[in-house]
């Protein structure tokens, strides 16, 4: 939304308080306009804790408290707060695919298994959590195959899930992507061939996709044409989004380091960093830190990329870092034969910590 599209929500909002000070949907609209609108979480939670109060059975308001105080690092609190959303409201697919994403990132595998394999059997369509169940049998074991098998029964616009990519995995496709964790690169770019781009977003996503593919793969003279090109697209989107959105900065950063241009892909994935730090929002500015330590492995930074991955598997960061999922992602494969990269490898799992 812009800045007018959020004026005329808190507007409308304003004008139903007054209406109805005592309605707990009343305080549950602000609540969510910070939280999403203005990322101000500590608005969001004031607005969220009058709705509790007002009606404490609300399961939509004790689940967007929960998220806010993931954001805020507070997991174990997050996680206490889901479960009693779910209590409240048992059949509700979404509420055990966020305890799932939870799991997922404090690397507890057997209970994020248990979270989204509940959330599918209340939603066999469920994209978000048959995406996760994926991500968690990668990166617990390495299991290709089961993460496959995850997908299982979920819809084809699971392509979609990722509309703005922050790491390389995303721009490629999850589903694709498992592809490339098993090397086999020309069936992950054949299935980007004959993918629909008969629409502005659809004919970007392709471009992002298959310059990711042949990134990996070492196919970056190959892919240069195909670069030039998103690179213009990417950099006209940029140039039309709020400064605050850093994920067009993400992906470009990734065309810049396919046309050679490394110092301005590391310059794009620290600014996001420092914009989007992980002590403003533990959730997402994690993903911004395995962008950047993906970038660093790429254009040289190799000390860097491995400092970033010894951070990256001792906090909450499971859905893109762990040993098994470093031993088998391409994307590494510039700092593979590193000694620091291979002793990561050779020792067990650090313990995740969190609050």
């Amino acid at each position: 939304m812009n800045s007018a599209q959020l004026e005329e929500a808190k507007s409308n909002i304003d004008r139903a308080l007054a209406i109805d000070p005592n309605s707990p949907e009343a305080y549950l609209a602000p609540g969510m306009f910070y939280y999403w609108g203005r990322r101000d979480f500590d608005s969001a939670l004031r607005e969220l804790d009058r709705a509790i109060e007002l009606q404490p059975n609300n399961s939509d308001s004790r689940t967007f408290r929960a998220a806010i105080y993931r954001r805020r690092s507070e997991w174990q609190r997050s996680l206490t707060e889901f479960e009693r959303a779910l209590e409240l409201d048992p059949r509700e697919s979404s509420i055990p695919t966020e305890i799932g994403n939870s799991y997922l990132d404090l690397r507890r595998w057997s209970d994020a298994e248990h979270a989204f394999t509940r959330a599918l059997a209340l939603d066999p369509h469920n994209i978000n959590a048959g995406y996760h169940l994926a991500q968690t049998h990668t990166n617990s074991t390495g299991d290709i195959q089961r993460a496959r098998q995850a997908w299982d029964g979920i819809p084809e616009q699971r392509a979609g899930l990722h509309p703005r990519a922050i790491v390389i995995s995303q721009m490629i496709g999850e589903v694709e992507y498992l592809d490339l964790l098993e090397r086999n690169f020309p069936k992950a770019l054949k299935a980007w061939e004959t993918a629909p781009a008969n629409t502005f977003e659809a004919h970007l996503r392709r471009l992002e996709a298959r310059v990711g593919i042949q990134l990996l793969a070492g196919q970056n003279a190959a892919a240069k044409p195909e670069c030039e090109q998103a690179r213009v697209l990417l950099e006209a989107q940029l140039a039309k989004r709020p400064p605050e959105d850093h994920t067009s900065a993400a992906e470009l950063a990734w065309v810049y380091m396919c046309l050679g241009r490394n110092a301005d892909a590391l310059r794009l994935a620290r600014e996001a960093v420092e914009a989007e730090p992980i002590e403003k929002d533990s959730f997402v500015g994690t993903d911004f830190l395995v962008g950047l330590a993906q970038i660093e492995a790429h254009s040289g930074e190799s000390e860097e990329a491995l400092k970033l991955l010894r951070q990256l598997l001792i906090i909450p960061a499971g859905e893109f870092v762990s040993v098994a999922r470093l031993k088998i992602d391409p994307v590494w494969d510039p700092i593979r034969n590193h000694p620091s990269f291979q002793k990561l490898l050779s020792e067990p799992e650090p313990e995740t910590v969190y609050k």
